[in-house]
């Protein structure tokens, strides 16, 4: 099952666009036509502070989500190879019961002609004391076809038992990797109206001290990459010899609009973006950020390269961003926005740096 996000959501936080342009560059602020006094624009900062945050909170929520969504997918893929590999492993040991039970009725009928016929005719069952040995032998090969075909067949359905309890583990692992999904998806539905309050405040003045606390943001992570400093005992990993072919990828998806659990031309988020990229440079990841964080080696801040990831949230479990150069990053960054270039963030939930192994 593959679930879609409903038209709503393509409206989600398109704040986000205004937040990146500003970082970059000042811009002509819509301020408010009534006189501010000194009062007015203290309370106006303040409101302004908490809708900048409450934006941040409700962004990381979604951008979580999202994730989330791409995890519960990744599992299902999984998860359906891995049914597809048991019932075939389920199929090839009803084979072998099918095979057990032929072959159960033909050692019966050789055990039974052999006991009703051969005794009075094989020289083994001679009424000699030296024979007595040998007749054993030969009752042990005319009946022990049986025992070991009995004892394989019982073998092979205590196989099927369990493979069959495997499987429905795995159909129950399945539903449930499914109903995580659209628990995601309903979340971030839910969040949209927290989301669209937060913005319906976001005129005027307070807009103004958003964009100033937006910029200041970008301002701060240019300045702590620029100053950051070797440390003694942390060394740097192995360059990325292919880190230029994944960022000339993931720009040519410049422009593309970002979509939950999009891994395409016709849209992308985070973790597919990154995903695309390293492919097409032969470096393969999951489609999932915490997956990808989990696949790169840590990297201090002060050796950032190109082609470094940058990753947000527990172990990168919330948003992924590529690393370009200058201080700017290359993301899918949310509903509603397209593939851009951006001053790196390294505030709200900043987990750390990863580096592709080569």
């Amino acid at each position: 099952m593959t679930l879609r996000p409903a038209r709503e959501l393509q409206r989600f936080r398109w704040i986000a666009s205004i937040l990146a342009v500003v970082a970059v560059c000042s811009s002509t602020v819509a301020v408010s036509s009534r006189p501010a006094g000194a009062s007015g624009i203290s309370t106006d900062r303040a409101k302004a502070a908490v809708l900048y945050k409450q934006i941040q909170t409700i962004n990381s929520q979604v951008e979580r989500l999202g994730q989330k969504y791409d995890q519960a997918h990744v599992k299902l893929e999984n998860i359906n190879n891995q049914i597809t590999n048991t019932k075939n492993v389920v199929a090839g040991i009803e084979r072998n019961v099918a095979k057990g039970n032929v072959q159960l009725r033909q050692d019966a009928i050789f055990a039974y002609v052999t006991n009703g016929s051969s005794a009075s005719n094989s020289p083994l069952f001679s009424s000699s004391a030296s024979k007595v040995g040998a007749t054993n032998v030969y009752n042990q090969l005319a009946e022990g076809n049986i025992s070991t075909t009995l004892a394989s067949l019982k073998n092979y359905k205590i196989e099927l038992t369990q493979e069959r309890s495997i499987l429905k583990g795995e159909v129950l692992q399945a539903a449930n990797a499914t109903r995580t999904a659209a628990k995601a998806f309903h979340d971030a539905r839910v969040l949209q109206a927290s989301l669209q309050n937060a913005l319906n405040q976001v005129k005027g003045q307070i807009a103004y001290f958003i964009r100033q606390q937006a910029a200041a943001a970008a301002a701060k992570a240019a300045g702590t990459i620029a100053s950051a400093k070797p440390i003694a005992g942390v060394p740097a990993p192995p360059p990325n010899t292919r880190a230029g072919m994944a960022i000339r990828a993931a720009e040519s998806y410049i422009g593309v609009p970002y979509s939950w659990g999009g891994a395409s031309r016709y849209g992308v988020d985070c973790s597919g973006l990154i995903m695309l990229a390293y492919a097409a440079a032969g470096i393969f990841f999951p489609h999932y950020s915490g997956a990808q964080y989990a696949d790169t080696v840590r990297v201090p801040l002060w050796d950032i390269q190109p082609g470094d990831l940058l990753f947000y949230g527990y172990n990168g479990d919330e948003h992924v961003a590529m690393y370009v150069g200058n201080h700017q990053m290359i993301e899918a960054e949310m509903t509603g926005t397209r593939v851009h270039i951006t001053p790196v963030r390294l505030g709200y939930g900043f987990a750390g740096l990863g580096r592709p192994r080569a």
